[in-house]
């Protein structure tokens, strides 16, 4: 009995270790289950797998190896297994037999020493292994949903191995220990493809975000005006463009017939559209709306004419549930024809006005009278230029009483006729043959002697000779008359500038032609005198038809195809690229006239205290982020950069943000402009105090161009004045875009200024500040 007891005794003691080993494993199984659910990486659960592996087996050590494209490669080892690889180290399967046969199978194995052989010795050297256990990382195929739920035919995938090393074992290991180390094998492949899993459904995610991104982007970067509508004309959605053309939010959600009935709209030729009429009204009844015009008010009160397309928007059954709606401002190219027709009419009716006529004081009234018509201005005159003595001398004028005409043109003496210690500006650009607008802000000194002045004149040439001068008045009247013919003054064009030299030059044309008319009756006796006038009255024919009908010809011409293609029906697709190549004629035309306009009556406001700023807490590093962003896409030959203070520094100002980004805008083109060679541009902003003590933002813009000359820097930011190296240098400009800044910068509390040599290559650096806005902390409410 006591053998028996002793004998069940030794059996109970058994069974105690056996359980307590297989608790023990199930222990670190659930251990390695636990730490491939958390969020550690790969390496790390390969180090827990790896010690539970090494202390629930008995063994000296081990690693971990995965497989990429049938290569081997080690990414975890056993701080008790001494390696000479890296990750890096790489492997064939197809070198290690015993490996390939553990892959292929799917069933762990034991090799010793003695068993290896070939390439197989040094890798397993290497890796610090001996008498080694090798077990497939397996993942079992997916259940097929289409068969009830039973696995599929694929078979299972081996991701790695992991090599648990004896340095002295030769005896198998049992069944048990290669089950337990199959469960710990199984958790890192779980582990491996879980990690694959979140990588995928990361990249795309990422690639969903940047394709959102994108088209996010693009839809608020198109110029036309997009809305997005349900079928009660309710706004759901609206991109930038149409935001700031309706003045609403981005997110505005109420109904656009809101907006028609603030700004009522009309056709085109000045009939009322109702809201049953409107386009928007008539699309959600399923009319489709292509390429049609009405006239209508923008947020800020402008009048402007909209061309617009609508198409309805459907879901899956073809059921219309909105539309969407593109719309663009064509204002600006119907005023562009407007204007080329006018100044078309306009040089054929005083080509008409001067055919036929020798009385050259005939042709200048005939002229005189067509051009104060055809700019809409009460008074005028002409003068002759009397090229042996310099001087312009008065011939006629229209629009004056004889009290009023002699003391205007004693006014006009001023600047047509300076005297020593006076201004030559004006007539040295006439005498030159260039046009000239003389007003208060053209003056560049004190006191200014035109306060009240307004007046365009361009000279009468031909083939560089001045003969006189066509002089239009929209002077502010005063004296007698002043109080029965007040109106509201404004400002002649650019377009009026062009139009008026066309027309001057036209006469300096008919003039000549008069002069040869002249001689040639003069010659009438000479048979070859004769046929010399004649000769030159047929070449000057010939260089007017050339000259002028030709050119205005083809622009008209090209006008009426912009209209004919804009009001067809065709696809949108194609209606867009034929209209901006089309357009393109015209806007490269007008671009350079149009800046010189904004850039006149931005200096007319700011002079006059019109301009006001819209003051808002702005990000000054975001706007000259923008600034950096948008020139370095005009620009090859720069390398545009914004550099901000290391360390997290506010940049916030009160300020105009549309001021703001016009101030960063002007000084960048300065210098890619000024620097012709190209070269690096930077944008630098940091925080500093000034002399009193203040927190101030400075914006540094430097470049590596033409520099300023030391002697021309106090006058650098005067209206119209250059620098004479820039103006040697033939770089276009007026001199007004560094007046204007300065103006802008001091109506927000800052100021500017320029440090340069003026050596070529070293450049320029213009710095202004503005005062640091500090962010307030934000009260918490209990």
């Amino acid at each position: 009995i006591a053998i028996d007891n002793a004998r069940l005794y030794q059996q109970a003691q058994t069974e105690k270790r056996r359980a307590e080993e297989l608790i023990g494993r199930a222990r670190s199984i659930h251990q390695v289950a636990l730490t491939v659910n958390s969020s550690e990486d790969l390496s790390s659960i390969f180090t827990v797998a790896m010690d539970h592996l090494v202390r629930g087996l008995g063994a000296d050590g081990g690693v971990i190896a995965l497989l990429d494209s049938d290569a081997l490669s080690l990414v975890n080892s056993n701080r008790n297994c001494s390696t000479m690889l890296d990750a890096q180290s790489t492997v064939k399967l197809d070198h290690l037999p015993n490996c390939r046969h553990a892959a292929l199978t799917g069933q762990p194995m034991f090799v010793t020493e003695e068993q290896i052989e070939g390439d197989e010795i040094l890798w397993y050297r290497k890796s610090g292994l001996h008498n080694t256990m090798i077990v497939p990382l397996m993942v079992s195929a997916k259940p097929d949903t289409k068969d009830g739920g039973t696995v599929s035919d694929i078979p299972a995938r081996c991701l790695g191995l992991a090599f648990v090393n004896y340095f002295r074992r030769h005896v198998p290991p049992s069944k048990g220990q290669f089950a337990y180390a199959q469960d710990i094998a199984a958790q890192c492949a779980l582990a491996v493809e879980k990690i694959h899993l979140l990588s995928e459904v990361r990249q795309a995610a990422q690639a969903a975000n940047e394709r959102a991104t994108t088209l996010d982007a693009i839809f608020h970067a198109m110029t036309e005006g997009i809305t997005v509508a349900d079928m009660q004309g309710n706004v759901l959605v609206l991109n930038n463009a149409a935001s700031h053309f309706l003045g609403v939010p981005k997110n505005f959600r109420n109904h656009l017939n809101n907006f028609l009935r603030r700004y009522p709209t009309y056709t085109v030729d000045g009939r009322i559209i109702t809201e049953e009429q409107f386009p928007l009204t008539r699309a959600l009844r399923g009319e489709r709306i292509r390429s049609e015009r009405f006239v209508t008010r923008r947020a800020d009160g402008e009048e402007r004419i909209l061309e617009i397309n609508i198409a309805p928007m459907l879901d899956s059954s073809e059921r219309q549930i909105g539309v969407v709606s593109a719309f663009r401002d064509v204002t600006e190219p119907i005023r562009a024809e407007q204007r080329i027709r006018q100044a078309l009419d306009t040089m054929l009716h005083v080509a008409e006005a001067v055919s036929g006529i020798t009385d050259i004081k005939k042709i200048l009234r005939n002229v005189l009278e067509r051009s104060l018509t055809t700019l809409n201005c009460q008074r005028g005159s002409i003068y002759l230029f009397d090229e042996e003595l310099q001087k312009f001398t008065p011939l006629l004028t229209i629009g004056f009483s004889e009290e009023n005409e002699e003391c205007w043109i004693e006014e006009q003496h001023i600047w047509l006729d300076p005297g020593p210690g006076q201004y030559h500006g004006f007539y040295s650009q006439l005498v030159a043959g260039h046009a000239a607008l003389i007003n208060v802000e053209q003056y560049p000194y004190q006191p200014n002697p035109l306060q009240h002045t307004m007046v365009l004149a361009a000279p009468i040439k031909h083939d560089s000779q001045v003969h006189g001068l066509i002089v239009l008045d929209r002077s502010q009247l005063h004296g007698a008359d002043a109080s029965q013919n007040q109106q509201e003054r404004y400002e002649f064009s650019i377009w009026d500038i062009a139009v008026l030299d066309g027309i001057a030059q036209l006469t300096g044309m008919a003039v000549d032609q008069a002069h040869w008319q002249q001689e040639a009756i003069e010659a009438r006796t000479s048979e070859a005198a004769m046929r010399k006038a004649n000769a030159l009255k047929d070449e000057f024919l010939a260089i007017t038809a050339h000259e002028f009908r030709s050119p205005l010809t083809v622009i008209l011409a090209q006008t009426q195809l912009v209209a004919r293609n804009l009001a067809r029906l065709m696809p949108k697709e194609q209606e867009d690229t034929k209209a901006v190549k089309n357009l393109s004629i015209v806007e490269d035309q007008t671009r350079q006239l149009t800046d010189i306009v904004q850039t006149f009556l931005e200096v007319s406001h700011l002079n006059r205290g019109k301009l006001t700023l819209s003051l808002t807490e702005v990000n000054l590093a975001e706007i000259a982020r923008q600034v950096v962003v948008q020139s370095s896409t005009t620009t090859q030959a720069h390398t545009i950069a914004c550099l901000l203070e290391s360390g997290e520094q506010s940049y916030l100002v009160e300020g105009d943000s549309a001021r703001l980004q016009q101030i960063i805008a002007n000084l960048v083109d300065n210098a890619i402009k000024y620097s012709p060679f190209g070269g690096p541009i930077t944008v630098r902003l940091r925080r500093c105090a000034d002399s009193e003590g203040k927190s101030i933002v400075e914006v540094c813009i430097q470049d590596k161009g033409m520099g300023v000359p030391p002697d021309a820097q106090p006058r650098l930011f005067e209206r119209f004045y250059r620098a004479p190296n820039s103006i040697e240098s033939q770089t276009r400009g007026i001199g007004l875009g560094l007046y204007i800044v300065a103006q802008l910068i001091q109506m927000h509390g800052g100021t500017i200024h320029v440090e340069s040599n003026g050596i070529l290559g070293d450049g320029s650096c213009f710095i202004f500040t503005l005062p640091a806005l500090e962010r307030k902390p934000e009260i918490e409410h209990a």
